[in-house]
């Protein structure tokens, strides 16, 4: 990073896995719009990180810094993680971001590029979950932030191997913050329904990055370990799921209701 600022110092740190991720960049921007600090960008494309990095300047980032990490090398994960605490001083907030999207029709019986997807997805989130977890304990606190999906029927008949890759990464980060509650950290798993973001086809009921961002920023206010965003069309339709919310308040009631301003 361009000076050695520590996290302690100079507001929450955060850092982005997926450091080009625009819902990752949008949550970011409003956690610094929130609250300033400096900001690491880890990404497999640091080239591409000039213009998210410039507008996380301009929301009130007091440094940030891009390195490479590429998840479908699922042995750097370890590396890279202890490169960012070495460069932010401490984590306050991670937001795992990196992901691959493609349909059946697109992998078209393309094994390699199978199996990349799912280690992009799964393996690469794991690896950085792993990596991150003897982090946290050691501060006594720390956020993670999971960015998974919601498996509607379409994507379960049309994009089966993604739904399958998310569907493992949803249940390895729910079972990572039911671990890390006993040594001060969090985890929140957010679900956006459709978001117009480079890796899918515009759609005008679709949300954008700065609204899954706004929910998301709501959701670490109440604390919750889970965030599923209902679809304008849910929105709009008054069809939002009590029972959802229901059990989000008994999930947060049974890990003991911790919520804990981090610096």
């Amino acid at each position: 990073m361009s000076s050695p600022d520590r996290a302690g110092s100079a507001g929450r740190s955060v850092l982005l896995l997926g450091g080009t991720s625009a819902i990752g960049t949008a949550i970011t921007d409003a956690l610094i719009r929130e609250q300033p600090g400096p900001v690491l960008l880890a990404t497999r494309a640091p080239d591409r990180a000039t213009e998210p990095a410039a507008r996380l300047r301009a929301a009130g980032a007091t440094d940030v810094g891009v390195i490479r990490y590429d998840a479908a090398q699922v042995g750097e994960a370890a590396g890279v993680v202890a490169e960012a605490a070495a460069l932010l001083g401490r984590i306050d907030i991670v937001i795992v971001a990196s992901g691959s999207y493609a349909d059946t029709a697109a992998l078209a019986g393309d094994l390699d590029a199978t199996l990349e997807l799912v280690t992009v997805n799964l393996l690469g989130a794991i690896a950085a979950g792993e990596a991150l977890r003897p982090l946290i304990s050691a501060q006594g606190s720390g956020r993670i932030l999971a960015l998974s999906s919601r498996l509607h029927p379409w994507a379960l008949e049309h994009a089966g191997v993604y739904a399958a890759s998310k569907a493992g990464f949803d249940t390895y980060y729910r079972a990572l913050g039911a671990d890390l509650r006993a040594v001060g950290g969090e985890v929140l798993v957010i679900r956006p329904p459709g978001v117009n973001t480079p890796l899918v086809e515009q759609h005008p009921s679709y949300h954008s990055p700065e609204e899954v961002a706004v929910e998301v920023l709501t959701a670490l206010a109440d604390g919750s370990t889970e965030l599923t965003i209902d679809s304008h069309e849910e929105q709009r339709s008054g069809r939002r799921s009590v029972v959802r919310r229901l059990l989000a308040r008994r999930r947060r009631r049974t890990s003991g209701g911790h919520h804990r301003n981090l610096h």
